[in-house]
């Protein structure tokens, strides 16, 4: 396939966007990178200080969210705070803040629908001194909290985002977003329209020590599901991985493909092995978690996504077109997803069964607290094994099992368990409680 050189601008129009010069922007910086401002690095607390210091040194910040309690990625954090030969260098040349309490996400600042991946426990912004979003670092699967970033691969978005703040041009090509409203009060996750609901049922959520961002996450698919174009079947697929359009991105260079699945969107786009992604959604790119961020943007049915890349040094565009279910990915690692409100209860919480691990469902029933449930009512006792829900017997541990059950149950459905005692199987059919 031909490189596709970048045409006239209007060819390929990105958002709202479409007088940008992309020759420029995605060209070599023509900035110049000042010494470092601090000697040693500190993490500070006050957000509102934070930007008064960037906007008189005119630096970038560097701001991360960490929610303390979650074992969740308390390693990158570790790395992130201690700093490295590699990193400290950097944050010498940003205003680094650390926030550690989910309920002072002011969401004026921190647009976390669209730029935080609110499943994780922790989360990076880079943000210009009047706080627009440059970009954003993080990233989990179901394999593990370290298969989606590295050290270096935050050091190089860093690179990138001072090469971008520095260079003279970019006011004129004002493709970072608004700059926010900060006038009258913080938009917390208290304010958002899901809090009420969630609140009522969860009314010691206001006597934690902190919020968790799973917990916001939490809020936001109250808030989703009560909305007229609710669909289970596609809304809780979140932050989409590159291989939902057919591309291994490299951990550690971020922006670079590494590999292209044969006939996949990326592939009928034109990209290959060796590209370099700089633009994606109408906003330049610093990291893999950047293009992700536009992938989770884009709509869940069938999408156009426009790219622009390096090959060989040279600039090229594409445009990749999803399907319906493109964004479905492995979520059962969520916690906002198998212990979040999008679902009922099963009557019981799985425990890891006799067999579980060879080959069908083994799970055993844990049922305290829970006398007055349709499930115990009907017969279902402590420890009983279940093997299979309207028979369903695939072989799950608890978080799959709870997201499968959640995603495919809803309050008044009848459901059948099938459960083994003695070596017997026998049925056990109730109805679902209706809140």
């Amino acid at each position: 396939m031909k490189l596709r050189l970048l045409l006239p601008l209007t060819c390929l129009a990105l958002s709202a966007q479409a007088a940008t010069n992309w020759r420029e922007v995605m060209g070599p910086s023509e900035g110049t990178i000042p010494a470092p401002y601090q000697e040693s690095v500190e993490w500070r607390d006050d957000l509102d200080a934070a930007f008064v210091e960037a906007k008189r040194e005119n630096r970038p910040l560097f701001v991360t969210f960490r929610c303390p309690p979650c074992d969740q990625c308390s390693w990158f954090d570790a790395v992130v705070l201690r700093g490295s030969q590699r990193l400290t260098p950097l944050y010498q040349q940003f205003v680094t803040a650390r926030i550690t309490d989910a309920k002072y996400l002011d969401e004026r600042v921190f647009k976390v629908r669209e730029f935080q991946d609110l499943d994780l426990s922790w989360w990076g912004y880079f943000l210009s001194p009047d706080g627009r979003i440059y970009g954003v670092y993080g990233g989990k699967d179901e394999v593990s909290d370290q298969t989606r970033i590295s050290e270096e691969g935050l050091a190089k978005a860093m690179e990138r985002i001072l090469a971008h703040h520095y260079d003279p041009r970019r006011p004129a090509w004002d493709i970072d977003g608004d700059a926010p409203n900060l006038s009258g009060n913080a938009r917390t996750p208290y304010d958002f329209p899901g809090a009420k609901a969630y609140l009522s049922e969860h009314p010691k959520l206001k006597d934690q020590p902190c919020l968790h961002c799973h917990q916001v996450n939490d809020i936001l698919r109250t808030e989703k599901m009560q909305s007229a174009d609710f669909n289970k079947a596609t809304d809780f697929y979140d932050w989409p991985f590159p291989e939902n359009v057919g591309l291994e991105l490299d951990v550690d260079q971020g922006l670079l493909i590494k590999t292209v699945e044969p006939g996949s969107a990326a592939d009928q786009a034109g990209l290959k092995p060796g590209d370099t992604l700089v633009v994606a959604d109408g906003r330049k790119l610093f990291s893999s978690t950047d293009f992700r961020g536009a992938l989770h943007r884009a709509s869940n049915g069938p999408a156009k996504i426009a790219v622009y890349y390096n090959r060989g040094g040279q600039p090229a565009q594409a445009v990749i077109q999803t399907g319906e279910g493109w964004k479905a990915t492995k979520n059962y690692w969520r916690k906002s997803i198998y212990d979040g409100p999008i679902g009922p209860s099963p009557g019981f919480f799985p425990l890891k069964g006799p067999n579980q691990g060879k080959g069908s469902l083994s799970l055993k029933a844990y049922t305290r607290g829970k006398p007055n449930h349709p499930a115990t009512k009907a017969g279902l006792k402590p420890n009983m094994e279940v093997v299979a829900v309207d028979g369903m017997r695939d072989d799950l541990d608890t978080r799959q099992f709870m997201t499968w059950f959640k995603m495919n149950y809803a309050e008044g459905d009848k459901v059948t368990l099938t459960v083994k005692q003695g070596g017997k199987e026998q049925e056990i059919t109730y109805r679902l409680p209706r809140s």
